[in-house]
């Protein structure tokens, strides 16, 4: 009888997913999340599914002459060495909608908190400030101009209900131009300068790359307009949230929403903890059970390839195997 191929598994995953692996693979579980722990429990594994702890590197890669799929159940691999994977002939995997929803509607959650002065207005009704009202006003959307910031997916998402929810101008920058979604959209491609200086609400949905790390800092948030609305579901290292706090502090911008920091959790003392014109949440727009659910369907493509087939979502296209 042939034995099951092993899956080493780094952190658990909805349950549906976590019996048919079972069923199909021998699945193992990590001691530690650190180098040193994933290579000596990769030693024995034909997969690795990894969530957000772990990374694996081309010395976890090196360390497992059996591996044939990295998988990654959620969008963003910066913590997988593809090209060591792709040099190894090992396939790399994700599950590239599996928040989509869930990561527009926060989006939305938090530019229209931030719009309507949601959290603020909870605060000063409840402490009876109905002064509040006299002394701040809320922003109306309709009309405004919505800058995505990689229109990906998400940021396709989070453009559509900008343009058929709330009649926003759509503009964005991509390294790629989409022009099918240009005319679905009425949206049109800028220069990152422009991008920033014309958007009253920008949101931010670019994978985490060398390119992208820190491509929003101070100099980028000085050409925003002072009343402009800044929004980063993404990855925290894309944006400085240091000169994000600053400029909100000094009135250079409107408010802020933001979901990711880097590192995570952030210092007791951030600046931007303080910011009262500041909507933030512990990296948890993804997590709703919808998402997971999607998420762990990449235990598909991990059976796809542990039965010779080529994967449903890979991001790369393996050297051919020499181990």
């Amino acid at each position: 009888m042939k034995a099951k191929p092993t899956v080493l598994l780094v952190e658990s995953i909805h349950a549906k997913y976590l019996d048919l692996l079972k069923r199909r693979t021998r699945v193992l579980r990590p001691e530690g999340f650190t180098e040193t722990a994933m290579a000596e429990a990769a030693r024995d594994a034909d997969a690795i599914l990894i969530r957000t702890k772990g990374c694996v590197t081309a010395k976890v890669i090196a360390a497992a002459p059996k591996l044939k799929v990295i998988a990654r159940h959620g969008v963003g691999v910066d913590h997988i060495d593809i090209p060591a994977a792709t040099r190894a002939g090992v396939w790399v995997v994700n599950t590239p909608a599996g928040s989509l929803t869930a990561v527009a509607e926060h989006t939305w959650m938090m530019i229209l908190n931030l719009a309507k002065l949601g959290p603020r207005g909870d605060r000063a009704t409840r402490t009876r400030d109905y002064g509040f009202r006299s002394r701040h006003e809320s922003t109306e959307l309709r009309g405004k101009t919505l800058g995505i910031l990689g229109l990906g997916r998400i940021g396709t998402r989070v453009a559509e209900i900008g343009r058929h929810g709330f009649g926003m101008e759509i503009l964005y920058t991509d390294l790629i131009k989409y022009r099918a979604k240009e005319r679905r959209l009425g949206a049109r491609k800028v220069a990152l300068g422009a991008l920033l200086k014309r958007s009253d609400v920008l949101s931010i949905h670019l994978p985490l790359t060398e390119k992208t790390r820190g491509i929003v800092g101070a100099a980028q948030l000085r050409r925003m307009k002072s009343t402009a609305y800044v929004v980063n579901c993404a990855r925290g290292a894309i944006l400085d949230t240091v000169a994000l706090a600053r400029a909100l502090d000094a009135g250079k911008l409107g408010g802020a929403g933001v979901d990711v920091f880097s590192p995570e959790v952030p210092p007791a003392n951030h600046p931007l903890l303080k910011c009262e014109n500041a909507i933030l949440s512990p990296h948890n727009a993804a997590q709703t059970p919808e998402a997971r659910l999607n998420y762990a369907a990449v235990a598909l493509d991990v059976l796809r390839v542990l039965d010779g087939r080529k994967p449903q979502w890979p991001l790369n296209k393996p050297a051919k195997r020499s181990r």
